[in-house]
């Protein structure tokens, strides 16, 4: 499934790099509160809201004047307006190659109070290897807690005080993304797939990681996922 344009549009390095501008020029300061907060948990929002009518305007997309930084709360709170209220539970499955941007794009859009499901980060939190280093010692535990919270996301119910989730993976085969849609009802993931060619993930891993025998592994897996991959 085509990752849609308005989703395409926030994984863009324009917007990316007008995003971190607008949050650095903001001081740390919620445009609509005024707490003041490290700049990891600001969000960009625009005040005229991106429609499928307007994405290609750049002076409404691409215009600085026209994104507000905001906090977490008062994020969540200016989106709820747009019908996103709290209890309306929504899920995506953001996909891709390994050095694809998966992670960068759930970090442009998720709020504090959404969960994000990343066996990656779960891996690193259990145990003292680095980001690419997995051992199999760990490897069961890891799974075990990925599955305790996707467990969490398809049992929830709107009294749950999580707000959306976003679960990251490789997800190479369709059947795989299949089978996590159909646990769901209609209507409620949505599949979003960070199509970076392969070439450029290829390129990124050069670029992020210094020692060559974890990059030659990494880039293995990234040939992997374009051999396996079915749309």
């Amino acid at each position: 499934m085509a990752l849609d344009p308005i989703h395409a549009f926030y994984c863009r390095q324009d917007y990316l790099t007008l995003a971190q501008s607008c949050k650095v020029k903001s001081g740390g300061i919620c445009a609509r509160c005024g707490g003041v907060f490290d700049i990891a948990e600001l969000r960009p929002h625009h005040k005229i809201e991106l429609t499928l009518d307007n994405i290609d305007d750049v002076n409404i997309a691409l215009n600085p004047a026209n994104i507000e930084v905001l906090c977490h709360d008062c994020h969540n709170a200016t989106h709820a307006r747009f019908g996103n209220a709290v209890g309306a539970k929504r899920v995506y499955l953001v996909y891709g190659a390994p050095q694809a941007g998966k992670s960068t794009y759930v970090q442009s859009v998720a709020s504090r109070n959404d969960i994000v499901v990343d066996l990656d980060r779960i891996h690193g939190a259990i145990c003292v290897c680095g980001q690419y280093d997995k051992p199999d010692a760990t490897k069961r535990v890891a799974f075990n807690i990925r599955d305790y919270l996707l467990d969490e996301i398809r049992t929830a119910t709107p009294r749950r005080r999580w707000q959306d989730a976003y679960i990251i993976g490789t997800y190479p085969d369709r059947i795989d993304r299949d089978r996590i849609v159909r646990e769901y009802p209609d209507g409620v993931i949505t599949l979003v797939h960070i199509d970076t060619p392969k070439a450029e993930c290829i390129k990124r891993a050069y670029e992020n990681i210094t020692r060559a025998a974890v990059r030659d592994v990494v880039i293995g897996w990234i040939e992997n996922y374009f051999a396996r991959f079915t749309a």
